[in-house]
């Protein structure tokens, strides 16, 4: 019985330690050219990596400095026919942007943020923008064309 009982004990604990490696994607690398909120933080223009942290979890870190942010996101869609381009899509008010989803082509649906106070006071003056980034797949580590692609629809 002490036997059966510490093996299904250290069986748990394998699980509960390797879960975490199981539940990251791989990232992606997107060039972001202007500046950006992600919940409540504002991270400068440039190079991002977006990684799913566990399931219901986003990290948009900064490849070459200080900036990171990890957010609690809703699934945004998905199915047979969802477009699994990775990208980031962008609520843009003026020269104001915020991230609101988020999609990595290794998880079929898309992960969608709450809009923070302060984009929800920009909402309600109107003019809402939408703008994408399409992202590269990180590749050992090192992404060596980052993205290019943007995409701005009124």
């Amino acid at each position: 019985m002490k036997n059966t009982r510490a093996m299904v004990s250290a069986i748990f604990a394998l699980f509960i330690l390797l879960t975490p490696v199981f539940a990251q994607s791989g990232g992606y690398k997107v060039q972001v050219p202007f500046e950006f909120a992600v919940g409540k933080h504002t991270l400068a223009a440039g190079e991002y990596q977006v990684s799913v942290v566990k399931p219901g979890m986003l990290q948009v870190r900064r490849t070459d400095g200080a900036g990171i942010a990890t957010v609690i996101t809703a699934n945004a869609g998905g199915g047979p026919s969802q477009d699994l381009r990775p990208r980031l899509i962008f609520h843009n008010y003026g020269n104001q942007y915020f991230l609101s989803q988020v999609w990595i082509d290794d998880v079929n649906p898309g992960h969608e943020l709450l809009a923070s106070a302060a984009e929800l006071e920009y909402a309600r003056a109107g003019g809402q923008g939408q703008t994408i980034l399409v992202a590269k797949r990180e590749q050992l580590g090192k992404c060596k064309e980052p993205a290019s692609c943007m995409c701005r629809e009124p």
